[in-house]
């Protein structure tokens, strides 16, 4: 074989791997694809669920219970609906009426390390946040960031913040200030994202600002669910999800 020869082979053969380390990494890529970072446990109608491919659906209670949230999907509550969001650690979101919000982030099966954060663009969520150790939990705004690593919190799509229990630092994004907020606290960023605006809040506040959200924990017990979810490498992975249904 001449030289001509040889270098026309070695080129094929060089294309060749680099098309198979491409369609690998995206088979990689599918594949992590199929781990859910959520799931929506319990809802009143309306409740409406948009994927990353833009195909919209409005949840059904015979067939859509536990229906999985994966990176990019959108959430959207009427003003009738409620929403329970589970997501693969235990945490929870109650999401109010009216409401809308985007989950986007990545878990690492093997690690155990979750970065997660939702984007409301409209209404009110609850969050209980389980440890998250070298990971993170982010609530986004148009005007905030409020950045956990375990705790009880409130947000609204406007800006403002209450924590029950824990600790939550709220950042104004246009100018980067952060205040630490601590059990009975609030935070509000305002229009323009500049300022944070912080102080306490009595027993009644707190309580009014939390009214809503036990429309769905009424009498219910507790089990437990397997997630199952194809990781990276292929393999077939389970994860027990605790869960809250109705009693008789």
């Amino acid at each position: 074989m001449d030289k001509k020869t040889l270098s026309v082979v070695m080129k094929s053969i060089l294309i060749t791997l680099c098309l198979l380390a491409s369609d690998l990494v995206s088979i990689q890529q599918l594949f992590a694809q199929e781990r859910p970072l959520a799931i929506v446990r319990r809802f009143i109608p309306t409740v409406e669920l948009a994927s990353i491919d833009e195909e919209t659906f409005v949840l059904d209670l015979t067939e859509n219970l536990g229906e999985q949230l994966f990176s990019g999907d959108t959430l959207t509550t009427n003003k009738d609906g409620y929403a329970l969001v589970i997501f693969m650690d235990n945490s929870t979101a109650k999401v109010k009426p009216e409401s809308a919000l985007i989950i986007t982030g990545e878990e690492q099966a093997a690690s155990r390390t979750a970065n997660r954060r939702i984007l409301l663009e409209n209404g009110e969520i609850k969050l209980e946040v389980e440890p998250v150790g070298s990971g993170t939990f982010e609530v986004a705004t148009s005007r905030s960031l409020a950045s956990v690593k375990g705790t009880v919190f409130g947000a609204t799509a406007f800006g403002y913040v209450w924590v029950t229990e824990g600790q939550v630092d709220v950042t104004a994004l246009n100018s980067g200030q952060t205040v630490s907020l601590f059990q009975q606290m609030y935070a509000e960023v305002d229009d323009a994202g500049n300022t944070v605006e912080s102080g306490t809040l009595t027993e009644e506040e707190l309580q009014d600002l939390e009214e809503g959200f036990d429309e769905l924990e009424e009498e219910l017990i507790e089990k437990t669910i397997i997630i199952r979810f194809m990781d990276a490498n292929g393999q077939i992975r389970e994860v027990p999800i605790t869960i809250f249904e109705k009693g008789n």
